[in-house]
């Protein structure tokens, strides 16, 4: 069914049967200085002080293996060495979503967009430092995605090959795994909602391998694509059943962030809607989800809805093992899971606004949230206990 021709009772009859935290698709007002969180069952979540970030940009943020935290600002990077509390300006820091800690003080940072290769293959520009961003290298990375072709956007906009959006992390056996979003060859459904010039078709969200510390990327994984995991037709409602349906998605699988959960399971959150480039089209907020992978990447569970919204989630696994997703349009929010990732619970607002938002673990099960309100960027504290 195109979203284009959903009544709000229609949407509203769709959420309700995918059994996800119902929330109104409007956004409430926040008081800046009443931020409300709801009683939450098993975690006593609480909300800290909130603080400026003087000529922060945006939300890309990124946090040292040391715990130094450098946000995005326009022509610098806006510094915190004392996690998150003041804040100066200084040098640019990594200023692209997909950022991950090497070890030993290695970081690398790596651009969304690739770019084809006469030979059908794709190059990622990215740079590495082994000294913690003092001294930066520009590098070009090899990308094998064979069934990768065009992917356009939400303006209109084309790019080659798939983007790199944001998630990274290192396995047990010391590869890296990253996500991208884009199209593969075959797939032709258009987004909902979009002008059929754009030829802006559904997205597919993949992890991709590196065996040699992000100098090179292959082997390409779909994590999801145009299913998704709901509840079956069991007349006894005493059983629960599942079955796999098309997935309710305005632009397909996209924007996906992972982490792994305490018992070793990676968790991959995604986006599926929530941004019209074209003015005059309506927004249709569609379910933020989550798959899982027990082994390493290689397969992964139907993608499950979480949450009726969520573009751009992050994801922050606590010490407590408690996992922590920030996620946003219409408003900012937070959802957790206190079983590796199996169910989500607890969504609330705190924050207005369609800014992207992120989320750090900056002491143990303390939270920085850094996003949008009142015409600036600025970061909140939460704590996050199990009861």
């Amino acid at each position: 069914m195109s979203l284009m021709k959903l009544k709000s009772n229609d949407f509203t009859s769709i959420l309700l049967g995918m059994a996800i935290p119902l929330i109104s698709l409007v956004p409430a007002p926040v008081d800046a200085a009443d931020i409300h969180v709801p009683q939450i069952p098993g975690l006593a979540v609480q909300a800290g002080e909130t603080v400026p970030i003087p000529g922060a940009e945006n939300s890309i943020a990124h946090q040292f293996e040391d715990g130094r935290i450098v946000v995005v600002g326009k022509d610098a990077g806006i510094w915190s060495d004392d996690g998150g509390r003041t804040w100066t300006k200084g040098p640019r820091g990594p200023d692209d979503k997909t950022t991950i800690n090497l070890g030993n003080e290695e970081v690398l940072s790596i651009n969304r967009t690739s770019v084809k290769r006469a030979d059908g293959k794709y190059v990622l520009y990215q740079r590495r430092s082994h000294d913690n961003w003092k001294r930066v290298v520009e590098e070009e990375a090899l990308l094998d995605t064979p069934l990768a072709t065009n992917t356009g956007g939400d303006a209109g906009d084309q790019h080659e090959g798939l983007l790199m959006h944001h998630g990274a992390l290192r396995l047990h056996n010391g590869d890296l795994m990253a996500t991208m979003f884009g199209n593969f060859k075959g797939d032709t459904e258009l987004a909902d909602g979009y002008p059929e010039e754009f030829d802006f078709y559904k997205y597919r969200t993949v992890v991709v391998f590196s065996s040699d510390n992000g100098k090179s990327w292959g082997n390409p994984v779909t994590v999801a694509y145009n299913r998704q995991l709901a509840r079956g037709t069991d007349d006894d409602s005493s059983v629960q059943t599942t079955t796999i349906v098309p997935a309710v998605t305005q632009e397909g699988f996209c924007e996906a962030d992972l982490t792994r959960a305490a018992n070793g399971t990676l968790i991959c959150a995604m986006r599926s809607g929530g941004r019209i480039g074209v003015r005059k089209a309506p927004i249709f907020p569609t379910p933020l989800y989550v798959s899982r992978s027990h082994d390493e990447g290689k397969t992964w569970t139907p993608p499950v809805p979480v949450a009726d919204r969520g573009v751009c989630p992050y994801l922050v696994t606590l010490e407590n093992g408690v996992i922590v997703c920030s996620y946003a349009r219409p408003g900012a929010w937070l959802i957790f899971s206190d079983d590796d990732g199996e169910s989500w619970k607890g969504a609330f607002e705190f924050g207005p606004g369609g800014s992207y938002v992120k989320v750090l673990e900056v002491a143990p099960n303390n939270i920085l949230v850094i996003y949008y309100r009142d015409s600036a960027y600025v970061g909140t504290f939460f704590t996050v206990a199990r009861r």
